[in-house]
């Protein structure tokens, strides 16, 4: 009996010690400016703020990853259109918090919200209040984190939410999946055989009231943003992707043993079958 716990001891110690780990360290950035009415430059104008929230990957099972670093900076941070902001990729967070800083900064300044107005540096002139006028009050805010690690696969998790007036703010989380020992970014083809078929599917597996289901113009690339957990493929979608804003954003999940069981998840996909409790 002891050489059996034993056993089972020294393979639960083995398992743990073959999980993914991922070392993350926190940073963040902000800038703001002012917007003022080019017709009337008596007006109060907009106070505009930008906030980057970031648990930045520093490692993967002990070493950096610049796969994975690349695949971040391009998603989130559009680094390859940018670069003489992120001139190459690096696993420093020192250096890429000054990056970010830098893309933050101009940003801000090259928005299309700042061509329609005169834009005023901070101290120029009085700041707004955002307590006493939330109205005048524009953001837009980013938040990267590790979201939950499924055997080899890491799921990052980028949410958005900005607000440039109106009724109600915008909002909307994205996916980045990435395979660790494959060292590279993972797609929904790598988990399913054909896309199109799958997209069929989707609209059956919607539990909202039929009336209020937008699935008429979703294609196959509105289905890249999903995360696999406890054996389930997860669609996420954002406000008004394929219902009203009141819904808010909305999640359809499969189960990958009936992808299965229709002969659409791939070699790759299997793996994930029983999955299991996700970190």
């Amino acid at each position: 009996m002891k050489k059996i716990f034993f056993i089972a001891f020294v393979l639960v110690v083995l398992s743990a010690n073959g999980a993914t780990k991922v070392k993350t360290q926190h940073f963040e950035v902000s800038d703001s400016i002012r917007l003022l009415e080019k017709e009337d430059p008596q007006a109060m104008g907009y106070k505009l703020k930008m906030m980057v929230v970031a648990d930045w990957p520093v490692s993967v099972n002990g070493k950096p990853s610049s796969a994975l670093t690349k695949l971040l900076l391009d998603s989130v941070f559009y680094a390859s259109n940018n670069r003489d902001i992120i001139p190459y990729y690096t696993s420093d967070v020192n250096v890429l918090r000054d990056f970010i800083g830098d893309w933050v900064y101009r940003s801000l300044r090259t928005n299309s919200m700042a061509q329609e107005y005169n834009v005023r540096e901070p101290g120029s002139v009085p700041d707004i209040n955002c307590e006493e006028e939330p109205m005048s009050c524009w953001y837009e805010n980013c938040e990267l984190k590790l979201s939950h690690v499924v055997g080899d696969l890491v799921f990052f998790m980028e949410y958005n939410d900005c607000y440039y007036g109106g009724a109600h703010n915008m909002f909307f989380t994205s996916y980045h999946a990435f395979d660790t020992a494959l060292d590279r970014h993972v797609t929904l083809k790598d988990f399913v055989t054909s896309p199109a078929k799958l997209l069929k599917m989707l609209p059956s597996y919607d539990k909202r009231d039929p009336d209020v289901k937008w699935w008429d113009y979703i294609t196959t690339e509105s289905i890249e943003n999903f995360y696999i957990k406890n054996g389930k493929l997860v669609f996420v979608f954002a406000p008004y992707a394929i219902g009203p804003f009141c819904d808010g954003e909305i999640e359809v999940i499969v189960p990958l043993k009936t992808l299965n069981a229709k002969g659409l998840l791939t070699t790759y996909g299997k793996k994930y079958l029983k999955s299991g409790k996700s970190r």
